[in-house]
């Protein structure tokens, strides 16, 4: 009995290995694939965000990031008490801008630090529950995980270098804009024309304040894998997931840019900063030259086909 006992223990002991040994392994872009063609049924904005931190932060403790979030979502819960989707919208509202009992007496602002989150720790859930200073990344997704948690029908929504969160009626289809970055409330349409400088063409094309599917909202929230891996260097991961996350959003104008940005890193680590004149690239090499040129290319030609134009600095 004893013998039988430590062989399908050993056995057990090396499929956990294994299993584990292969998640370990899995690569990115296997990673947000995996989230992205789940079931709609299994689709969940709180599990896509802690999986695409993981990548970027593998000691991150999910588990406390969960409990605080249970928090915030029990009170918010409370609150509403079975009210409609506005009594819903605002609790949730409350529980992140409002000091109180909720969030320790500790409100989330805005991070005028690092309003873009160029650090990119800071576009982590975990830090944004850490430090209650937020950008235009963590700030709307933990009021659109709370949200969700509430059941409302909310999703993500972007312009230029701005993400926001979106509720529309279940019932009649209208949708408002809510600004996370601006205490949690909603937003006119036409501030994001006036202020960020967004075109009819962009609205368009479906680049920008687009009312996105759930699918297309955690293609947004995967972005700071693809940044994460641009930062390492891994440009060819990059593209990987950047053409992942086109599948499932094809207008995803930040996909788009940054495997036309990974192609033409590639470019100049491989060829241009090796082979200063053109003409010395030796003829086998040339075919991948042309490649990654004529993606670089084909990639900012098609985001300026969206209407897409660079930032102004």
């Amino acid at each position: 009995m004893n013998k039988i006992f430590l062989t399908r223990a050993f056995i057990a002991l090396l499929i956990f290995t294994f299993c584990n040994t292969q998640s370990f392994a899995q690569s990115p872009g296997d990673t947000v694939r995996a989230v992205l063609a789940a079931p709609d049924s299994e689709l969940s904005y709180e599990r896509a965000k802690l999986t695409f931190d993981h990548i970027i932060a593998p000691e991150l403790d999910e588990a406390a990031v969960t409990a605080e979030i249970d928090q915030l979502a029990s009170v918010a819960t409370r609150i509403a008490a079975n009210g409609s989707d506005v009594d819903k919208l605002k609790a949730a509202r409350q529980v992140i801008y409002e000091a109180g009992a909720w969030n320790d007496n500790r409100p989330f602002v805005y991070d005028h630090d690092d309003p873009y989150g160029r650090d990119l720790r800071n576009k982590l859930l975990t830090t944004y529950l850490d430090t209650r200073r937020g950008n235009c990344v963590s700030m709307p997704i933990l009021q659109l995980i709370v949200a969700e948690r509430l059941g409302l029908n909310v999703s993500l929504s972007t312009a230029p270098l701005h993400v926001f969160m979106r509720y529309t009626n279940p019932t009649n289809g209208r949708s408002i804009a809510i600004e996370s970055t601006s205490g949690g409330h909603p937003a006119r349409e036409s501030e994001y024309f006036e202020q960020m400088g967004v075109t009819q063409a962009q609205v368009d094309s479906g680049i920008y304040l687009g009312v996105l599917t759930k699918r297309e909202s955690i293609a947004v929230i995967a972005s700071t894998v693809t940044e994460w891996l641009m930062s390492q260097g891994r440009y060819d991961e990059a593209i990987a997931v950047a053409e992942v996350l086109l599948e499932y959003y094809p207008t995803d104008v930040h996909a788009m840019l940054t495997r036309g940005s990974a192609h033409g890193e590639l470019l100049r680590t491989e060829f241009i900063e090796r082979f200063p004149n053109p003409q010395t690239i030796p003829p086998s090499l040339r075919p991948r030259f042309q490649m990654l040129a004529s993606q670089n290319a084909e990639a900012f030609r098609q985001a300026e086909a969206w209407g897409w134009k660079p930032p102004d600095r």
